[in-house]
């Protein structure tokens, strides 16, 4: 006969049942405490970092005391602090690099600028200016760079001796320095005037201008009565060097030329000559390269 049977189960007693529920207590109390303290830590971290961040805001030791510049040539210190103006005693930390930049990039000669904070009270300020390297004359009287941009229109009661004595370029406009042409008139316009101070003409008769045109190409105007030499287009190192040996022959004889035309095409060694003479127009007088030594 198939049967079944229950299996025989004995009861706990109070005393086991006690401690089963000390156990299950026990152990729902240690889950509850490490609830807890994951609990506080998610409170209290965030809390602290708050706390911190509002202590190193109101900090008097990050507030701005010094800023050092770097790179100033022709620029002003007065003026380049005239545009961090109002940053003294502000927080280190609510300085707007970017905005400085850009303040400070706008202003005369600046190029490039870097600001960068160096705790806990410092800002350094590096400065890229502007090369200028000649004027040119277009409704005032502007510095151009080595890239020929005008970037700095020059005030005509500016007595800084070392900017006037750049080449000043006529006939060239900011407009036509865009172009390429422009440019490539610019550059030769600069070259002249260098080759006039490597030939040592400049120490008998400075330029003081350089006039630039379309057509006639570049003349100089040099010495102390304006003596037009124009050179014309092209060959100008040549011309220059024409020019040097009737330059010799003028001052030799106390001559004044009111102007030496050097921008004959096809002949390279001829030089017409104007002289002035006052209170009338004076003579022209042609003359060929083997002949302007007599």
């Amino acid at each position: 006969m198939f049967g079944s049977s229950k299996k025989n189960r004995r009861k706990k007693s109070p005393k086991q049942r006690k401690k089963q529920r000390r156990q299950t207590l026990s152990c729902w109390l240690r889950r509850a405490a490490l609830v807890g303290g994951l609990a506080v830590v998610a409170i209290g971290i965030p809390a602290l970092i708050f706390l911190g961040y509002d202590h190193l805001m109101e900090s008097d030791y990050f507030a701005l005391t010094y800023v050092d510049v770097e790179g100033l040539d022709h620029l002003e210190e007065e003026e380049l602090l005239a545009a961090t103006e109002g940053l003294a005693g502000e927080h280190i930390l609510d300085v707007r690099s970017d905005r400085l930049e850009q303040a400070i990039s706008g202003l005369g000669f600046v190029q490039t600028a870097e600001v960068d904070r160096r705790f806990p009270n410092r800002l350094h300020i590096h400065i890229e200016e502007h090369e200028p390297v000649a004027i040119v004359v277009d409704d005032g009287f502007w510095l151009v760079n080595t890239g020929g941009e005008p970037f700095y229109e020059l005030d005509t009661m500016t007595r800084n001796d070392q900017l006037w004595e750049l080449p000043l370029i006529s006939g060239l406009t900011r407009a036509t320095l865009e172009q390429d042409e422009g440019l490539r008139r610019f550059g030769s316009a600069l070259r002249v005037w260098q080759w006039y101070e490597e030939l040592q003409l400049d120490e008998k008769q400075p330029v003081s201008e350089v006039h630039v045109d379309e057509m006639l190409g570049i003349s100089l105007i040099v010495g102390e009565t304006g003596t037009e030499v124009r050179l014309g287009q092209g060959n100008f190192r040549k011309r220059l060097e024409k020019y040097a040996d009737v330059q010799a022959s003028l001052i030799r004889r106390g001559v004044d030329a009111a102007y030496v035309l050097v921008d004959h095409e096809g002949d390279l060694n001829r030089v017409t000559v104007g002289l002035r003479d006052e209170p009338m127009d004076g003579e022209e007088r042609t003359v060929n390269h083997s002949d302007q030594g007599q």
